[in-house]
This record gives structure tokens, sequence and C-alpha cells, in this order.
């Protein structure tokens, strides 16, 4: 077995292992914090589980794109326009997760653990980042499926 063999194999199971479980955390939470601050605290426990899964694989998912990286150098692969397209959306859904997501997640559970009101226009932009986030990753699925460029 080769090295590229062992790389790809590492990059679709560490896709498949962390940015699943990410996305369904990612996406569960806003149905969860919305139920936490309408007072069940079985749901602020559960939105406080979610988000742990969201930090804890998202900061981890890093190695997806690690994997990926060391994948696009490979010469069968490095002059593909969609590997670029690939690793630029990758990049972009990295970023919405840690600049936008997380951040978005710790403030409703401050804000529904101090038991305030969240503001549905923030849950709303949080679904939307939420969703932009998953779209993000069949994109980058279906451009390496497909490999239309």
């Amino acid at each position: 077995m080769s090295i590229r063999t062992l790389l790809l194999i590492a990059h679709i199971g560490s896709a498949i292992l962390l940015i699943g479980p990410l996305t369904v955390a990612s996406g569960g939470f806003g149905r969860q914090i919305g139920a936490a601050a309408a007072g069940d605290d079985a749901a602020l426990g559960a939105a406080r589980a979610l988000h742990g899964i969201s930090w804890k694989y998202g900061t981890a998912s890093i190695v997806v794109g690690a994997f990926g990286l060391i994948l696009a150098t490979e010469p069968v692969w490095s002059s593909a326009i969609w590997v670029y397209l690939s690793i630029a959306i990758f990049g972009g859904g990295y970023l919405l997760l840690i600049g936008g997501v997380l951040p978005a997640q710790r403030r409703m559970l401050v804000t529904a653990g101090s038991g305030e009101e969240i503001e549905p226009h923030a849950r709303r932009r949080l679904h939307a980042m939420s969703g932009i986030y998953a779209t993000s990753w069949v994109i980058v699925l279906a451009l390496m499926v497909i490999k239309p460029w």
C-alpha cells in the first residue's frame, strides 16, 4: 500500500469521523438552545453537549484539511482546479465554524444559562451559518466525486 493510498484513507476517514458528527451537532444546536431558552433544563444540557461536540470535532477537523493539502501536492492532482476550489471551500467553512458558529453557540449558552431570552434574530443567523457550513461540505464532496475540471 502506497503512502498516497494511506493519506487518502486518512483524509476520507477523518472527514467521515470528524466532519459528519460536527455537522450534525452544529445543526442540532439551534433546536436545543431554543427549547433551553424556553426553560427546558434537559435541552440546555443537550445544547451544552452539542456545543462540546462542535468545539472538539471542529478543532480536530483541521486534520482533514491537512491531509487534503498533502494530497494536493501529488502531481496527479496538483493541476486540478477542483482541488484548489475544494481547499478554498474547506477553508471558508472552517473559518465560518471557528469565527461564527462556535462563538454564537457559546454566547447563546451563556444567555440561556443566565435565564435571559435569546434574540430570534441571533438564532436565525446561527441556523443560517450552520446551514452554509453543512452545504460547504456537500459542495466539497460533490467536487471530489465529480472532479469537473
